[in-house]
């Protein structure tokens, strides 16, 4: 019976890795359908390639395994509530993550995961010792860790890359700053950001230069790049370019004013994060160093002075 049971659950892990790969490389991989379409449709010179041809070319991963596991990501997805979809959506657009995965996606993936760690750890735990209800505490333990962690990898990819928005702002404010002394506007300059630089903050710039051409406004676009990044910095900067073009102040003039002050943010940010440096060494400090150094200091007179009071 246990051995029975032991099978079926390393089957079930089996399949429910395979999923997981398939999910993920189809997330990371989202150029492979448009380079198919590419080669389909370009081809090389008077060749005729039907659909059919294309897709026997593809592996058996491609074109078995892949699709199932994508439709068991996006399944699982669809299951869980629907109560935070907003704000994970959110979430996913402030880490840079909304191009290649949706919110149906992220939760499949969080489900599949869980439920892949609870089924292994049933797995080992009942052929390690056999307990039952060891196997169910740590299944439950495992599944919730698994479910909880891809969380704390999406928290992690929005506080690196609003970081790095916030170091390279100043930077590229002075660049336009430049360019628009130089006569261009404030589309050309952040165009030009973008052609000689390469970070989160150019992505940013290239999504809003690709929402004014199709037909938004300069002004709704930025106001949209600062809520989809959350950086307060970010705000701040097109905030100052809202209220110049009500109030008809020159760009020229708002970019560096701009630039300096978000540079003595990040200075005084940098101060506060030192003075906090010596509170977050107390902790360590107090229970780890000085425990150590109270036992090299007195250890050895620890001896002389129990025989001393020993005696009397």
């Amino acid at each position: 019976m246990l051995a029975g049971t032991a099978l079926l659950m390393s089957f079930i892990v089996g399949l429910s890795v395979l999923a997981v790969i398939a999910g993920l490389r189809s997330i990371t991989a989202p150029g492979e359908t448009s380079e198919q379409l590419e080669q389909f449709l370009g081809g090389t010179a008077g060749a005729s390639i039907t659909l059919r041809e294309l897709e026997m070319r593809a592996s058996f991963y491609e074109r078995a395994i892949k699709p199932v596991g994508a439709a068991l990501v996006h399944t699982l997805g669809r299951m869980a509530p629907q109560s935070n979809i907003s704000e994970l959506q959110r979430k996913l657009e402030t880490a840079g993550l909304a191009a290649s995965m949706n919110v149906v996606d992220f939760l499949g993936l969080k489900i599949l995961l869980g439920s892949v760690l609870a089924v292994l750890t049933a797995v080992l735990v009942l052929l390690r010792s056999g307990s039952i209800p060891m196997s169910i505490g740590a299944t439950l333990l495992l599944g919730f860790l698994g479910f909880y962690l891809p969380n704390l990898w999406l928290m992690s990819r929005m506080n690196a890359r609003q970081t790095e928005i916030v170091r390279a702002l100043p930077d590229a404010l002075d660049m336009m700053s430049i360019c628009v002394n130089a006569g261009l506007g404030l589309q050309g300059a952040m165009q030009t950001v973008c052609e000689n630089w390469d970070n989160a903050l150019v992505d940013e710039f290239t999504r809003v230069l690709a929402e004014i051409r199709l037909g938004r406004s300069a002004l709704e676009s930025m106001e949209n790049m600062g809520k989809r990044t959350g950086v307060k910095e970010v705000m701040s900067f097109v905030l100052a370019l809202s209220m110049a073009h009500r109030l008809g102040i020159s760009i020229a003039k708002v970019l560096p004013i701009q630039a300096e002050q978000m540079r003595i943010a990040r200075r005084q940010k940098a101060e506060e994060t030192a003075r906090q440096a010596s509170i977050k060494m107390l902790f360590p400090l107090v229970f780890l160093i000085f425990p150590a150094m109270f036992a090299v200091i007195l250890g050895p007179a620890i001896p002389q002075i129990y025989y001393t009071f020993g005696s009397l």
